[in-house]
């Protein structure tokens, strides 16, 4: 059988052996639809004929696997073995701003550092779009570069599986007999589809002129455009940090059963969260608060580690009340 390869075909009876044999060793989550949304669902053997493999992210991010929005913090980490089945390229480019805040910084966060060692992600291919879709505005491509274990690529009949980390390799070694070497015609099935996806998103996103976001919400810190328009709206209701892939900000708190402590999302669009004590509030407008976000996303987060904390989900835009669009706002603000 295949050995030392990269690149492998499993045809789909196959791949459902695989992730059934998978389910002895690992929690799996895996994405199912409920309409036209994607979202997380702890599988079993029968869940597997209906996992959605293709198709685009889920609702809520994978962030939440790794650093969930309410954690308890006073005991061991929970060292469970987790398998999750899906995650698009938009949902990996996240975790290099998550993995840099909680395992690079001054000290390394115990709770994600043990469920990020214990996790293996399957990715996937988009071969669908969302219409708040823009990866392609934010230097990414609707398909996986780095980050999986391993990556699918949907095809007719099967898949074409990328090994991503010597885990996945393992993972397929272990069930070797399902998997065979992929044919020429697939893989150029696999570069014609790719291409054609860059493409429909391009598409989608025609409207936005825009091209290197950095700059432009650099230079426009005190434009009049925050309060004025693009914070005139928003509502307040954290919604689009809550289904943000990399914020990081969160809220200790004690309970009063054994003094546990609990770790619980926090946001930096809320009116409370940057007041001291005294009342002090180095942020007191919506415009400064929504200014801020911006700037953390693609400003600092460049600045101090290399990347984008934005990768083009479109996730906040869907959710937002008050129907605020990252994508307008960049295009005003490089009109000014």
């Amino acid at each position: 059988m295949v050995k030392d390869m990269s690149l492998y075909y499993i045809n789909k009876n196959n791949w459902q052996e695989f992730i059934k044999a998978l389910l002895k060793s690992f929690t799996a989550y895996g994405l199912t639809a409920q309409g036209e949304h994607l979202s997380w669902k702890n599988i079993s053997e029968d869940d597997i004929p209906n996992i959605v493999t293709g198709r685009y992210r889920a609702t809520k991010p994978v962030k939440g696997f790794l650093f969930p929005a309410k954690e308890e913090v006073t005991s061991e980490p929970d060292a469970k073995k987790l398998l999750i089945i899906g995650a698009k390229a938009c949902d990996l480019c996240h975790l290099p701003t998550t993995d840099a805040i909680f395992l690079k910084g001054v000290v390394c966060d115990p709770y994600y550092e043990t469920k990020r060692k214990n996790t293996v992600i399957i990715s996937s291919d988009c071969d669908a779009y969302r219409p708040s879709c823009f990866c392609t505005l934010m230097e990414g491509k609707p398909f996986p570069a780095a980050g999986f274990d391993l990556n699918l690529t949907t095809l007719e009949n099967g898949y074409l599986v990328e090994t991503g980390t010597a885990a996945g390799e393992e993972l397929i070694k272990l069930q070797n007999s399902l998997f065979e070497k992929p044919s020429d015609a697939q893989l150029s099935a696999r570069e014609k589809m790719r291409k054609e996806m860059i493409e429909k998103v391009k598409k989608n996103n025609a409207e936005f002129s825009w091209e290197n976001p950095r700059a432009i919400v650099g230079a426009t810190v005190a434009s009049p455009l925050w309060e004025e328009d693009i914070a005139k709206t928003c509502v307040e209701c954290d919604a689009c940090r809550f289904v943000c892939g990399t914020c990081y900000c969160f809220l200790l708190a004690e309970t009063a059963r054994n003094w546990e402590k609990i770790r619980t999302w926090d946001s930096c669009q809320s009116e409370g969260y940057g007041r001291v004590a005294g009342g002090a509030n180095p942020r007191k407008t919506k415009g400064e608060r929504l200014r801020n976000l911006y700037q953390c996303k693609l400003v600092w987060r460049p600045e101090n580690f290399g990347l984008y904390a934005c990768t083009g989900c479109g996730r906040c835009i869907e959710v937002c009340q008050g129907k605020i669009d990252i994508r307008k706002s960049i295009q005003k603000l490089g009109k000014k």
